[in-house]
């Protein structure tokens, strides 16, 4: 049976969604939404950590979040292409399989190269989602109602709408990154220089939270692009 989920959301590796957009899971959680992960790989390619330790992570930080399902695509860390058109039949599948109101991406303003290849994968696959003669490896019929929006990437961007979180959101947020305990600095640990394990990535995390939530009005906040024009009904909402 075909169950209606409010939000997917889609990473390149496990932690990235709760990096990019875990204040806005846990907020839509709250307020009764369901909401899915998707992860791309099992980050067997990560300085740190194994994908067995990333998987235990994965699903501790689910809990945290309370997600409805947590999925992985099994797609190669380290060599996603954006032109693999049987992993973007994967990311097809999913989207008709959860049918979701709208589809959370990791944007284009990234380094990594599997940030920007799912970027490349996810974009058109709402679209293919809803050509009917087009195959889905589960059957599952076309999806033509979904609408993408990007959470921030690891560069800066401009975005196109805020959505503004509460103390409790962020420290949601934050616990589900601590569960990735493999990957961030740990006093003594012999692991590669990453990017993620430096003493000041929580706190540079915090700030740009900070930062969009005083652009909001708002304790904590976090940034999204539009891939569409955003449809709002009431103006004073915004």
């Amino acid at each position: 049976m075909l169950v209606m989920t409010d939000l997917l959301v889609f990473a390149p590796h496990p932690d990235d969604a709760e990096i990019g957009c875990g204040g806005t899971i846990h907020a839509h959680v709250a307020r009764g939404a369901s909401v899915v992960v998707i992860d791309a790989t099992r980050g067997e390619m990560g300085s740190r950590g194994t994908p067995q330790e990333r998987a235990r992570e994965s699903e501790a930080a689910g809990r945290v979040l309370g997600l409805s399902a947590r999925e992985n695509l099994d797609l190669p860390d380290g060599h996603l292409r954006g032109e693999d058109h049987q992993a973007r039949a994967l990311v097809i599948d999913a989207i008709r399989r959860h049918r979701p109101a709208a589809v959370l991406c990791i944007g284009a303003n990234a380094r990594h190269p599997d940030h920007l290849a799912l970027h490349q994968l996810v974009t058109p696959a709402i679209k293919a989602a809803a050509l009917h003669r087009l195959p889905s490896p589960s059957g599952a019929p076309a999806h033509a109602t979904a609408r993408l929006w990007y959470y921030e990437a690891e560069l800066p961007a401009p975005p196109s709408f805020l959505v503004p979180l509460s103390a409790e959101n962020w420290a949601a947020k934050r616990a589900a990154i601590a569960c990735y305990g493999s990957q961030l600095h740990r006093p003594g640990a012999t692991g590669p220089a990453t990017a993620i394990a430096s003493e000041g990535f929580l706190d540079a995390i915090d700030a740009r939270g900070r930062y969009w939530g005083f652009a909001a009005g708002s304790a904590y906040a976090e940034a999204f692009i539009a891939h569409e024009m955003p449809r709002i009904q009431d103006l004073r909402t915004l």
